[in-house]
């Protein structure tokens, strides 16, 4: 475990003290901090064991098999081609497993790395919120969707510049890794609402209203999907409530702490993507797969609730400061405690590096 102990303590460890004898400002220790951690993330994802992450050992056996193929079966034989052309491409290079673990995990965190280092602006609770997300454990064994989402942020870039071609473009290009993709098109409107407080009336009684009947709207939405992909109307139970009430309190926190006049048209569009989380969570206690659509967009709580903070009214200044500490506190607590005890968390915990013997 020592590890993921290392990865989240030293950059956190990095923005809290200096090692020089001038202090370094806020911003320079802030983006050393992120660089730090994105690394060590980045080379922990790219050197780890076959063992680890659920189904890393079936994306080798995936690379070994479209490594072979002809470049005209690889259409015939997958509905999501895209990745099948990807481990192609890769294997021109090296047919080598590890080499293509390395690649996926490279080309993941360069495309998410590049926003994350532009809008963080507290690194410490950025990096705890971040390895509590269920995306964490994600870039360790679903390649094929951590490259989709890798290109949800590519796509979150020609969003808030409204670059709606390019947009559209990329979207189809993740559908192609991963068909839960086609929720990066929810991104493009949903940023660009503009969701103020006075929506909230309005907004909470649905979601209330969605919550009841989540079930029967699951079944009605899932019944459209099966006409276009594999995916099989039925409902699982899978108990997914905590999650939902993180969310909702999140969600509170972000409409409640700011000073609304001050809040930028991004950090509002980020705000909006929280409304959504909370909405595809509703169902994840009755499908996996609504969990799984929801990682597009929990993957950006980590920046947005620094930046909420950063906005926060003078009214409620004291208790912004107080939350930021506990947040931090209580989810680097989770992580080290999952960390270590963890035997379900898609096997990332305990992690191997690929020179390992491993039983």
């Amino acid at each position: 475990m020592a590890v993921f102990y290392i990865l989240l303590l030293v950059p956190i460890a990095i923005q809290i003290f200096s090692f020089r004898e001038h202090q370094l400002d806020s911003k320079k220790k802030n983006g050393i901090a992120l660089a730090v951690f994105f690394i060590s993330l980045t080379l922990l994802v790219m050197l780890r064991h076959e063992s680890v992450g659920n189904d890393t050992r079936n994306y080798i056996y995936y690379f070994e098999q479209y490594s072979n193929m002809a470049w005209n079966e690889i259409i015939k034989s997958s509905v999501e081609p895209g990745f099948g052309y990807f481990n192609k491409i890769v294997s021109l290079i090296s047919k080598k497993p590890q080499f293509f673990l390395a690649v996926s995990g490279f080309v993941t965190s360069i495309m998410i790395y590049p926003t994350y280092k532009r809008l963080c602006v507290d690194s410490t609770l950025t990096i705890a919120l971040f390895c509590t997300m269920s995306t964490f454990v994600m870039m360790f064994s679903g390649i094929r969707q951590m490259l989709a989402i890798g290109m949800g942020f590519v796509a979150y870039e020609f969003t808030r510049r409204k670059k709606l071609i390019p947009f559209i473009l990329l979207t189809l290009l993740a559908t192609t890794f991963h068909t839960s993709a086609f929720m990066i098109l929810l991104m493009y409107p949903i940023y660009h609402a503009k969701i103020t407080k006075k929506w909230l009336y309005a907004v909470v009684p649905l979601m209330t209203i969605i919550f009841i009947f989540n079930r029967t709207i699951f079944l009605f939405l899932t019944s459209i999907m099966e006409r276009y992909t594999k995916f099989e109307s039925s409902v699982q139970s899978t108990g997914a409530y905590t999650m939902i009430v993180l969310f909702v309190i999140f969600a509170i926190f972000a409409f409640l702490i700011p000073n609304e006049t001050l809040l930028d048209s991004e950090t509002i569009g980020l705000r909006n993507f929280l409304l959504l989380s909370v909405v595809l969570q509703l169902f994840a206690p009755i499908h996996f797969t609504a969990m799984r659509m929801n990682y597009y967009y929990i993957i950006f709580i980590p920046l947005l609730l620094p930046k909420i903070i950063s906005y926060r009214s003078m009214r409620w200044n004291k208790v912004a400061i107080f939350g930021r500490h506990v947040m931090v506190v209580f989810f680097s607590a989770y992580f080290i405690i999952n960390a270590y005890f963890s035997k379900t968390s898609l096997n990332v915990f305990p992690y191997h590096f690929f020179w390992e013997s491993v039983l």
